[in-house]
């Protein structure tokens, strides 16, 4: 006589059917979930904490022009000198931001190498990070 599926009743070999059977996880699924994620939600705040930050420590004022920000920190002031997306490494290090207007945000965004201050900045950062 057959056994009987714990879990469906079909016919099978042991305990349970092919369907059912426990499997052993395998070790891409053990990598995957060893592999700690970030969280969004986190890295937002942090992010948000680190420019209010700076905001509390420096003058509300374009680091080029000179021109005031005004008095609320809008995250279009804050401009990573070293993209966080290139180098993360870099993305909490207050050396890496640059107040602008957002004029000038959109400038430098577009054409990296507009802003001389920048550029002295990128250089800087690019011999502490050892960035060829």
């Amino acid at each position: 006589m057959r056994a009987k599926c714990k879990t469906c009743g079909k016919n099978c070999e042991g305990d349970y059917c092919f369907q059912h059977k426990p499997r052993k996880r395998s070790s891409v699924q053990i990598l995957t979930n060893s592999v700690k994620k970030e969280d969004p939600i986190r890295k937002n705040i942090e992010m948000k904490d680190f420019f209010l930050q700076i905001w509390k420590d420096r003058p509300h004022k374009s680091e080029i022009s000179g021109v005031p920000l005004g008095s609320e920190p809008l995250s279009t002031f804050f401009h990573h000198i070293l993209p966080k997306n290139k180098y993360p490494e870099s993305s909490l290090d207050e050396e890496n931001i640059i107040l602008l207007t957002w004029e000038e945000h959109d400038q430098v965004e577009r054409d990296i190498t507009r802003y001389e201050e920048v550029n002295k900045r990128r250089e800087q950062l690019k011999q502490k990070y050892e960035i060829s």
